[in-house]
């Protein structure tokens, strides 16, 4: 059974809650702006800073995680349960699915196909994957579903950001 358990303090102490579906909004869990760490059990979930699963994200894989750098920020938590088989994205230079595209299918540092910060639409064609706004999966994230399409990374917030980005790979 796949969960997340968050903590309000660093190293998995303070107050406690364990999700197994998705939260729309921590505020009614009492918990909102206050996990310090976290646990992920079984498939990856999504940590958004607002409600909804809205706002800056982060993308917690099975795993411990006694303290977060951006603790404190969460109101929303949604576990991946698409297919995470055979991924393949294709980024566009310009919005609206125009301009240079590459199409991917493995983890790839953007500045090593000269398409760094330069991607401002996409297509989702299978798997799940992390955009990163700097390489080495750093800074802010944006995650992309199967059948996702973004025609304008602009009101997200992510127009010629990405420099990196990876699929999600389901576990055995």
């Amino acid at each position: 059974m796949s969960k997340i358990i968050v903590y309000t303090e660093k190293s998995f102490r303070g107050r406690t809650a364990e999700f197994k579906k998705n939260v729309h909004n921590l505020v009614e869990k009492g918990i909102n702006d206050a996990i310090c760490s976290i646990k992920v059990i079984g498939v990856p979930w999504v940590a958004y800073y607002d409600v909804n699963f809205s706002g800056k994200c982060r993308v917690f894989e099975e795993g411990e995680y006694a303290s977060l750098e951006d603790r404190g920020q969460f109101s929303s938590l949604q576990m991946i349960m698409d297919d995470m088989e055979s991924p393949e994205i294709q980024l566009f230079e310009h919005t609206n699915y125009r301009g240079r595209s590459v199409t991917l299918h493995s983890e790839t540092n953007l500045h090593d196909i000269d398409f760094s910060d330069q991607a401002s639409s996409h297509k989702v064609k299978g798997g799940v994957w992390v955009l990163y706004e700097h390489t080495g999966r750093q800074g802010a994230h944006l995650v992309a579903v199967p059948g996702n399409e973004v025609p304008n990374y602009v009101p997200l917030r992510f127009n010629d950001v990405a420099s990196h980005v990876r699929p999600l790979l389901s576990r055995p």
